[in-house]
């Protein structure tokens, strides 16, 4: 977790120190709650055609494993992408974008009935590339993001809170596959070009 956490924190302070008189925008996914998840983030100008975007998360859900037991999770999500801009005009970062983004999901599952009590922890770290477009509505604050992507989950584990019993994913195929997909509202709190 320490080795994933400082690589986020000097990026997010790198990009916070040299955006001081440039763009931030503060973005919220609603989409994400009909999957159990809320996704904020706040993206920061680093120059004319590139961003730095800090998505912190959290994720609430179910799974049903093969005995049918429901075990109820909860998950601390982080993310940071970096987009490319193609063609932004004097509103600042908007229009289309290409990019590259970071996901990590930690946390718990657990399941309780009258005579047991079964717990794990999950870890997760997926890498890809995005897609998508930024449109800033004319008063140059209200702006709609959407976008998806398409990566690969390096890490994926499963254990038990004793660290004795592990179970590695990351070499499933289909499910380490990683597909972003967003469409957030946000407001503009400083800059532009």
């Amino acid at each position: 977790m320490k080795r994933i956490t400082i690589p986020f924190l000097a990026l997010f302070f790198l990009a916070a120190s040299t955006t001081v008189q440039a763009q931030v925008d503060l973005k919220i996914n609603p989409i994400g709650l009909l999957f159990s998840n809320l996704n904020v983030a706040a993206e920061f100008g680093v120059s004319e055609n590139f961003g730095v975007e800090l998505a912190p998360g959290f994720a609430w859900n179910s799974l049903n494993l093969a005995n049918d037991d429901d075990f109820k999770g909860s998950l601390v999500r982080v993310g940071v992408n970096g987009r490319y801009y193609l063609n932004p005009n004097e509103k600042g970062l908007n229009g289309f974008y290409i990019g590259a983004y970071t996901r990590y999901a930690g946390g718990s599952y657990k399941f309780e009935d009258d005579t047991e009590t079964q717990k794990f922890n999950s870890t997760r770290f997926a890498l890809g590339f995005l897609l998508g477009g930024k449109i800033v509505a004319r008063n140059e604050k209200l702006l709609f993001d959407f976008g998806t992507g398409f990566g690969r989950a390096l890490v994926y584990k499963f254990t038990d809170p004793n660290g004795t019993d592990e179970v590695d994913l990351s070499d499933i195929p289909f499910v380490n596959w990683d597909i972003p997909f967003y469409i957030s509202i946000g407001y503009r709190i400083s800059g532009g070009k």
